[in-house]
């Protein structure tokens, strides 16, 4: 896997996943701060976090379904390339080329919400 640039969600860092960092996870703790008193969803927080061996929190959001989901979004990235189908030269003069991938640099911003 080629580099993946991620902004964190406080837009305050910028991570380079395939470089030092190996992998983003889902994260679902008890807040203790709001443990007592409140609705028990308001007693779970659900993160993202970014790891090189040691978790750092990437972003936050309201359920683990929308963490999954802006997983799937960076995964998407991870995988676009660029792709041209190359030609058979058939015009006079032209040389055939070959059907060629490339790496591009890609970016992903954490999603507020």
């Amino acid at each position: 896997m080629s580099s993946i640039f991620i902004r964190s969600q406080n837009r305050e860092k910028l991570y380079r996943l395939g470089g030092n960092y190996a992998c983003i996870e889902y994260g679902g703790y008890e807040d203790l701060k709001r443990k007592r008193g409140g609705a028990e969803a308001d007693k779970k927080r659900h993160t993202l976090c970014i790891s090189d061996g040691c978790l750092e929190e990437i972003a936050e959001y309201e359920s683990k379904e929308r963490c999954l989901e802006v997983l799937d979004e960076i995964q998407k990235i991870c995988a676009s390339y660029l792709y041209a189908e190359g030609s058979l030269g058939l015009i006079r003069g032209s040389v055939p080329t070959p059907p060629m991938a490339a790496d591009i640099p890609r970016v992903y911003e954490m999603p507020e919400k």
